[in-house]
Parts: structure tokens; sequence; C-alpha cells
């Protein structure tokens, strides 16, 4: 399985980076919309990388799902198969390195796991405190 990480800016490449460098992924991947090539620029590299991984699982994470590397790579399911997610953040690209492969219930899974990590820490912070005082 592949992982393609998209993102406005650096975003994607430096969620990338921590998985490789930190967490020994081999098997992700980055594509970004810039300022100097915009959506031209991803659309070429995500195909460059679709068509090479045409026998293999992939995996296609973007930053936002309203924003423009989202949409420019959704209009891709048209001619490539994959799954896209958005809304990508560290705890997804963890479970994700650990799969040889999944599907669509399994990715649902996760994306709820994911959406656990997102929290106000303060409100964890005050729920301890206050069950310390009782």
């Amino acid at each position: 399985m592949k992982i393609l990480l998209v993102s406005h800016g650096d975003l994607a490449q430096g969620l990338c980076n921590t998985a490789q460098k930190f967490f020994g992924a081999s098997n992700i991947y980055y594509a970004n919309v810039d300022l100097e090539t915009g959506t031209t620029g991803l659309i070429e590299k995500v195909n460059k990388y679709l068509d090479e991984w045409k026998d293999e699982q992939v995996v296609v994470c973007s930053d936002l799902k309203g924003g423009s590397a989202n949409q420019t790579v959704a209009q891709m399911l048209a001619n490539h198969e994959f799954f896209l997610v958005s809304g990508m953040n560290l705890a997804l690209i963890l479970q994700l390195i650990m799969c040889q492969e999944v599907d669509e219930d399994s990715l649902k899974n996760m994306i709820e796991e994911a959406k656990n990590d997102l929290v106000l820490v303060n409100d964890l912070l005050n729920n301890i405190h206050s069950d310390d005082d009782e």
C-alpha cells in the first residue's frame, strides 16, 4: 500500500518527513499546491505517482475537504482507483503506515479514531483536576 499526502504549502511534506524519520515509514509520499506551480504541479506529481503505482493500493490524504488540493485530487478518482481522505492528521497517518492494506470499513474506523485525537486539552486537564478534588 502507498500513502500519498497532499496539501497546500509544506504541510504534506512535513507530515511525510515526520512519518519517515520518527516512525520509519517507507511507503509514504507527498505532493503539494505551491505558489509557483499551483494545482498544475500537484496534478502532474499525483498523476505520476498514480501511474507508477497502478498495481498497488493507494490512500491519498488531503489537508482540507474544501481545499484546492483535495478538490483537484478528487477529480482524479474518475481515472484512477484510490481512497481519498480529507482532514489528515498525524494520528491517521500513524494508523495507515502500520497497515499492509485497507478497505472502506477499516478506513472509516481509522478516521473515527483520528478524530478522537482532536480535543481541547484544557478540558481534559480540568476534568482530571475535578476528579482529584472529589
